[in-house]
């Protein structure tokens, strides 16, 4: 062979190696594993975030108003595509891009007051002020609160690596936050574009499943639900969001956990409030309420549950002053004693609060309007010895108790494992693991939303859609716990200013003295805040607020149609509820109460 067939026949390898080279970089693309494609995706759409957010700004002080209202929008549904993973790798950095636009505190540290920032905080500007060169300040400086979100990102970004039962367990969360958050207008609340961004969500969970090589039925439920929410002309006050859940958002709930079984891709065991496994965080054993309990909380076995029940109806426990739990937490009230504030044990010092309900008060991470103590078992401690409410000495308990015979072996049935287990820890571990088996999530609502499609009148489920939509009690009482738990991890309890007034009398119209949290800590925003209760079960907890004041729904409604305190011309600077009227009409009012009073749980409805 001669040297210029020696070359050719090289160029020829040559050729055939960069071939094939070439094949198998195109075969590796089109091959890449799951958490790599998801990764590109999300890569791209934190880049064009940033990219849209650079030319936000830089026309911030010379677009229109309409444009700039243009522009917030586009940005906020990039950020929708990536919402799932970033309150799941970044949740700070998510608080600071999307979070609530009202000052937060860390609970590890109560005394730091963090202002707002973020998408929320500039859709006021742009939506809810004036347009002036001043609010063009605000918002100038508030891009770039978000492109720096978007640098801290970027720079965390080569960590990433997506495995699939993460990716699984992220889309699922930010599901139930759309449900939960997104259709009610928590994060939309000037701009009014829950249901356009709900549809972004969708399409983007659609869009990662499709990543994943999900079964093709999951992705086209999921386009059937954008395809609900985004239909022209919808309406944001009429959108039926019941018929939604139940004929299109928990399908694919549930073909997104059956994707993932057929995938074998594992669940997560990371312990949350709603288990990671549940198919909806609407069936009847989504929540544990453990969760929410201290590492060496007793057992919930039926001896531990039969002590509880025994010492929570035990007037002993009070010493002299013969009350029991059961004396203010009555079951046939919803374990609540039907009065405005119950009566002191002290002539020099009244009780200023209502009762709440212990009906799952085991699923909340704080306890009392305040919000003082985390566990039940703390709580136990502080009304049991507090001299006022039960004016009892727990450690004089176990003797009094030791001279009942019967408690003696009811507390060797429940602490096997202890040789003397009639303590003043165990006393309080009962009760309170007696409390957290008070779970009740089997309403008629729950029956509706798990298929019962039949159970509920047309009046409740307009109640219900009136309720997370255009009364805005949602926003607050997240579903499905329908309390100031925030959903979806549930892990933190909000507590908002109403601005209640001290008397039902509006001739005689003052806000109540109780400062409420601000006791605890001294925070100015806190004044007047109470923790969020559940509306769940309230047709039997009657009356209502933090000081009982309200003595049925229909005034409580009333007091949120006219915008709270504030709304009524009391002075509530630091009011977290919004001040405008709802102008809900009394039929309107009538079908919320409806579908409040379809919350009710019969004694036995446990889960």
């Amino acid at each position: 062979m001669n040297a210029r067939s020696l070359h050719l026949s090289a160029r020829w390898a040559r050729t055939l190696l960069l071939g094939l080279a070439g094949l198998l970089f195109s075969f590796a693309v089109l091959h890449q594993p799951p958490g790599a494609k998801v990764k590109e995706y999300y890569t791209l759409h934190l880049q064009q975030l940033h990219t849209t957010l650079q030319r936000f700004q830089e026309t911030a002080y010379t677009a229109d108003i309409t444009n700039l209202r243009q522009q917030f929008a586009a940005c906020r549904a990039e950020y929708k595509c990536l919402e799932f993973a970033v309150e799941y790798y970044y949740p700070h950095a998510a608080q600071r891009i999307n979070g609530a636009a009202l000052p937060e505190t860390e609970p590890g540290e109560p005394g730091e007051v963090i202002p707002p920032s973020g998408f929320q905080v500039l859709e006021e500007y742009l939506f809810a002020t004036p347009d002036t060169h001043a609010n063009r300040d605000l918002v100038y400086q508030e891009i770039d609160n978000l492109l720096y979100q978007m640098r801290y990102l970027e720079q965390q970004t080569p960590l990433l690596l997506f495995p699939q039962e993460e990716v699984y367990d992220a889309l699922r969360l930010n599901l139930y936050r759309l449900a939960a958050k997104g259709i009610s207008g928590f994060d939309s609340p000037a701009a009014h574009a829950s249901l356009p961004e709900a549809a972004v969500t969708l399409r983007a969970t659609k869009e990662v499943l499709t990543l994943c090589s999900a079964p093709a039925s999951l992705p086209q439920l999921l386009e059937r639900c954008a395809t609900a929410v985004a239909r022209p002309g919808l309406d944001f006050n009429s959108f039926d969001r019941a018929h939604f859940l139940v004929r299109y958002f928990n399908p694919a709930l549930a073909a997104l956990r059956q994707a993932q079984v057929e995938q074998h891709i594992p669940f997560v065991t990371t312990r949350r409030a709603v288990r990671p496994d549940a198919a909806s965080f609407f069936v009847a054993d989504a929540f544990d309420a453990g969760f929410f309990a201290p590492a060496d909380a007793a057992p919930t076995t039926p001896a531990v549950l039969a002590l509880g029940e025994a010492l929570f109806y035990e007037s002993a426990l009070s010493g002299s002053g013969g009350r029991s739990c059961a004396s203010c937490h009555i079951p046939a009230r919803g374990y609540t004693d039907g009065l405005r504030v119950n009566s002191s044990l002290l002539a020099s010092a009244a009780l200023e609060r209502n009762t709440p309900t212990l009906l799952n008060a085991a699923l909340q991470p704080d306890q009392f309007y305040d919000s003082r103590v985390h566990f039940l078992e703390d709580q136990v401690h502080a009304v049991v010895t507090n001299k006022a409410e039960m004016g009892g000495q727990l450690s004089q308990a176990p003797a009094l108790l030791r001279r009942k015979g019967s408690y003696s072996k009811l507390f060797a049935q429940a602490f096997t494992a202890e040789k003397q287990p009639v303590t003043e820890r165990n006393i309080r571990r009962s009760i309170a693991t007696y409390v957290r088996s008070l779970v009740r999530l089997n309403s008629r609502f729950d029956q509706f939303l798990r298929g019962d499609t039949a159970i509920l009148s047309n009046r409740e489920i307009l109640g219900f859609n009136l309720f997370m939509g255009k009364a805005q009690c949602g926003t607050c009482h997240y579903m499905p716990l329908f309390n100031g738990t925030v959903p979806p991890l549930y892990d933190k309890t909000e507590s908002e200013v109403l601005g209640v007034p001290a008397t039902a009398d509006a001739a005689a119209l003052k806000l109540d003295a109780d400062p409420g949290k601000f006791l605890l800590y001294g925070i100015a925003h806190q004044q007047h805040a109470f923790k969020t209760p559940t509306v769940r079960n309230a047709a039997l907890t009657a009356p209502y607020m933090h000081n009982g004041v309200y003595q049925t729904l229909e005034e409580v409604l009333d007091f949120y149609n006219k915008g709270g305190g504030a709304g009524m011309g009391l002075p509530v600077p630091t009011q977290t509820l919004a001040e405008d009227k709802l102008d809900l009409t009394t039929a309107e009012q009538q079908a919320i109460i409806a579908f409040i009073k379809s919350l009710s749980d019969t004694p036995t409805a446990i889960y």
